[in-house]
């Protein structure tokens, strides 16, 4: 049973009351390449929640309580991740890092879900990570 679980491929924490993805929260689950974690309370991605997750293809993140781009953590899984979804998040800081890094986006639409709710953001809230 533990050995099937460590394998799965998709994980869905849809509707639950998460507010914190801590270090290496998936670390066991290697193999995974969705997962689903919408309309929770989630505040805070730590920059190695998603340490080790090579597969990870889809990452949906919508209807949180975001209100920065989690960089570190999108770096991890940025070589094979296709999709990720941040719709309806009050992001409010953006590190151009964070985007930099996602060269494996394949749909157009994957890009719209990322830039939806950051079109209005002012220039000054956009860090180029350069000091």
């Amino acid at each position: 049973m533990l050995r099937a679980l460590c394998r799965r491929q998709v994980l869905r924490f849809d509707d639950n009351r998460l507010t914190v993805l801590g270090d290496g929260v998936f670390s066991a689950y290697a193999n995974l390449q969705e997962i689903y974690l919408a309309r929770n309370r989630l505040e805070l991605v730590e920059a190695t929640a998603l340490r080790g997750l090579y597969s990870l293809q889809i990452l949906d993140l919508d209807s949180n309580r975001l209100a920065a781009v989690p960089a570190g953590a999108l770096r991890a899984v940025a070589p094979s991740l296709r999709l990720l979804n941040l719709r309806n998040n009050p992001i409010r800081r953006l590190d151009a890092d964070s985007l930099s890094s996602l060269t494996r986006l394949e749909e157009a639409r994957s890009l719209a879900l990322l830039i939806q709710d950051l079109l209005f953001l002012p220039i000054s809230t956009i860090e180029s990570g350069v000091s």
